[in-house]
């Protein structure tokens, strides 16, 4: 089962840009797959635009069971989320320096297309 991580501008996409993240994982994934956030991208997240999107951030998180990790906080949350590529996951970001890195890499990575859809690179087939 693949596994996803969703970074902090992630957890607000859908309601930035109205895209229904699990239909779109299940389009571009075939919908075998677990999501995952960590614990300080989900704070982050929580006070994105002064807290604008903090009761829905919550929610999204608690209805589909998206699983937070703590790490530590010595280590830049940024290298963090490039880690748990390098360890499988397949991250999600819009963050430009966090797809570029993965991309040098060849590690698979989800970012948002025209504002209204999700594209995933570097994405290998599974069995």
């Amino acid at each position: 089962m693949r596994k996803i991580l969703l970074d902090s501008n992630f957890l607000v996409l859908p309601f930035q840009f109205n895209v229904e993240l699990f239909d779109e994982f299940d389009r571009l994934l075939g919908g075998s797959y677990e999501v995952y956030t960590l614990e300080r991208t989900y704070n982050e997240a929580l006070s994105l635009e002064d807290g604008k999107y903090k009761e829905l951030v919550a929610k999204l998180v608690d209805v589909k069971n998206i699983e937070k990790i703590e790490t530590e906080a010595k280590v830049p949350v940024d290298r963090q989320v490039i880690e748990f590529g390098q360890k499988g996951f397949i991250v999600c970001t819009n963050d430009k320096e966090i797809k570029k890195e993965l991309d040098l890499e060849n590690l698979p990575f989800i970012y948002l297309r025209q504002k209204n859809h999700l594209e995933v690179k570097n994405l290998r087939k599974v069995g």
